[in-house]
């Protein structure tokens, strides 16, 4: 389908954040908005990811050149192929000694006994191999299939974000000081995904090697940028697809008052996570929306003013961006799916099938409890807790295209609160709020 005049002005950028497992939604929610886009007449043009983002991100650079349809059942099917042993080798096993072995070496100093990571993620090299091919994803940056793929990574050496950029978009100039570092590549690898995706302490840190730069070891780029969206807009893309795993916007306590009870160490740990990941993605959004309620005023004092100071800084002034949110309607809903699979495939006796996960649990804790899911639903590479994942990308990206038949919006008062930074009431497929929407998918589906 021909492109019309205005979508070949604008050019549309999809932000894929960090997840881990997680990374099937976004897949499900692609499944339903690339097509849609291509019925548009649009296209994505710019991808920038981060962790698993990275990951899908590289995959959809390599095949810009296809079709969506054929995109979106490429992208299922390597997701819905994968499994636990396809990202990480067992830890309870014959390694487990090793492993043991280097704990104890670190923590006594031992020259030359150390443990990067807990994990192996080794396997992962090869599924990355098999699900990106990377002399595609080179040929399409070359040929114009996309002006720019983009994945973050964090620097150990400068403790900051990276962005490595493969395409030909105008790279932003790195200005000493900056927070976000570009780095232009020729070609994308493995190395610079695995890089974006080595989360500290369960993976080891991922050597990069860039031309004219000295080489340096990166870690995931979620723990300075886990929401890419600047880089999005920075690579020059006027629409952004965003895609979140807790309501948008949302910052709702997880539970309410009451007896104080001790947190155990999910609780503790599933707080700093919320940090990392949900509040960089509501941070993001939150400046986004509101840049665009003072644009839409321009002669206001607020608007004047930014305009004046931008200018002195040799900079544009801010534009206006449309955008695409799509986000499970309750917070925590994932982290309850993957609790659901996880009593279902792997408690009690069938643990003992698979001993990793629920020995995971047990250093959680144990218990069912809404901290406990939400780390689970990072490392559960479980196809069933994938199918139920693309299922819900699904259904919330119908939803949203329910509430916006036009696909894009721009008013932060139509999907924000913007007074308390609460996400409006989204509807279902079938137009209902978010209140009444439609359960979560069912592990006995």
């Amino acid at each position: 389908m021909a492109r019309n005049v205005d979508a070949e002005d604008r050019r549309v950028g999809i932000v894929l954040p960090g997840g881990g497992a997680r990374g099937a939604y976004e897949v499900g929610a692609l499944s339903v908005l690339l097509p849609e886009l291509e019925r548009r007449g649009e296209k994505i043009s710019i991808v920038c990811g981060t962790s698993v983002g990275a990951i899908n991100a590289a995959f959809l650079g390599s095949v810009a050149h296809l079709p969506a349809d054929q995109q979106v059942a490429l992208g299922l099917q390597h997701w819905q192929s994968i499994g636990r042993r396809d990202i990480i080798r067992n830890v309870v096993g014959p390694g487990l000694p090793v492993t043991a072995a280097r704990v104890l070496g670190d923590m006594l100093e031992i020259p030359g006994v150390r443990l990067s990571g807990l994990l192996d993620p080794r396997p992962l090299r090869k599924t990355l191999d098999r699900m990106v091919n990377w002399d595609d994803l080179a040929r399409n940056g070359q040929e114009g299939a996309y002006d720019a793929v983009c994945v973050v990574a964090t620097s150990l050496a400068r403790s900051g974000p990276v962005a490595f950029v493969q395409g030909s978009a105008t790279i932003p100039e790195s200005r000493p000081g900056a927070d976000l570092r570009y780095l232009p590549v020729d070609r994308l690898h493995a190395q610079h995904v695995r890089a974006s995706a080595a989360i500290p302490l369960l993976f080891a840190p991922v050597r990069v090697d860039v031309e004219n730069e000295p080489s340096e070891y990166y870690v995931d780029g979620a723990t300075r940028l886990n929401t890419p969206i600047a880089p999005a807009l920075a690579l020059g893309a006027d629409r952004v697809i965003v895609v979140g795993f807790d309501p948008l916007g949302q910052r709702a306590p997880r539970r309410g008052g009451g007896v104080p009870i001790k947190p155990r160490l999910a609780d503790v740990v599933g707080n700093i996570v919320d940090g990392l990941l949900v509040d960089q993605v509501n941070d993001d959004l939150h400046q986004m929306v509101t840049l665009n309620e003072m644009i839409a005023t321009p002669r206001s004092r607020g608007a004047r003013a930014s305009a004046t100071i931008r200018k002195a800084r040799g900079k544009p002034p801010y534009r206006k961006v449309e955008y695409a949110l799509v986000s499970p309607p309750r917070r925590g809903e994932l982290g309850a799916l993957a609790d659901e699979v996880f009593n279902k495939r792997y408690a009690g006796l069938r643990g003992l099938k698979n001993p990793d996960l629920p020995l995971f649990s047990r250093l959680l804790g144990g218990g069912r409890t809404p901290a406990r899911g939400e780390l689970l639903s990072f490392l559960l590479f479980d196809q069933l807790y994938f199918e139920l994942l693309i299922e819900a990308g699904q259904r919330d990206a119908f939803a949203w295209l329910e509430r916006h038949p036009d696909f894009w919006c721009s008013q932060a008062g139509h999907d924000f609160d913007f007074d308390t930074g609460r996400v409006a009431p989204v509807p279902d497929a079938r137009g209902v709020d978010a209140s009444d929407a439609p359960a979560a998918p069912s592990v006995t589906a």
